[in-house]
């Protein structure tokens, strides 16, 4: 039996995508049963999309949607999230960036406006990207998250030296 859950991301105001080779995440054996980690070590992101920042390569046009499906496994669930992202703004550097992140696995970390930030844990060989363009009077992308996890979203803090 596979459930699926879509939520708007109204509060979502900047997300990155960063290679998993320049992070790390203190992850525990059970990490389904994970809600929150600290001092996590999180390397330069690859692609940031926010609502308002200027040196973003896409700026956000409205709420993320992200689409949750579980699947039960012999040691728990499998996470397929779909994250919806639309954009207006920095098309080309989404595009160049897309292609820095085929083929290697990303997580992706969302930040609320107050400042919360959320990881998206990916499992190995599971993380894609793709841009879809709408062309019309008002040109704008989707950006489109896919992967795999054990968890949810789970709260993170950045380790503080």
């Amino acid at each position: 039996m596979e459930n699926c859950n879509e939520i708007i991301l109204n509060e979502i105001v900047h997300i990155e995508l960063i290679p998993t080779s320049l992070c790390t995440m203190p992850i525990p054996f059970r990490v389904a049963e994970l809600t929150a980690m600290q001092n996590c070590v999180i390397g330069t992101p690859v692609m940031t999309l926010d609502v308002n920042e200027s040196g973003a390569d896409g700026m956000i046009q409205s709420a993320p949607t992200l689409k949750t499906s579980e699947k039960p496994q012999a040691a728990g669930y499998i996470r397929d999230h779909t994250l919806q992202v639309p954009v207006f703004a920095g098309y080309e550097e989404i595009r160049q960036k897309k292609g820095l992140l085929t083929g290697i696995d990303f997580y992706v970390i969302l930040r609320t406006m107050a400042g919360t930030e959320f990881l998206l844990y990916t499992l190995p060989n599971s993380s894609s990207l793709a841009v879809d363009d709408q062309i019309d009077s008002e040109s704008k992308q989707t950006v489109k998250i896919t992967l795999q996890s054990a968890s949810s979203m789970i709260r993170i803090t950045r380790k503080t030296n």
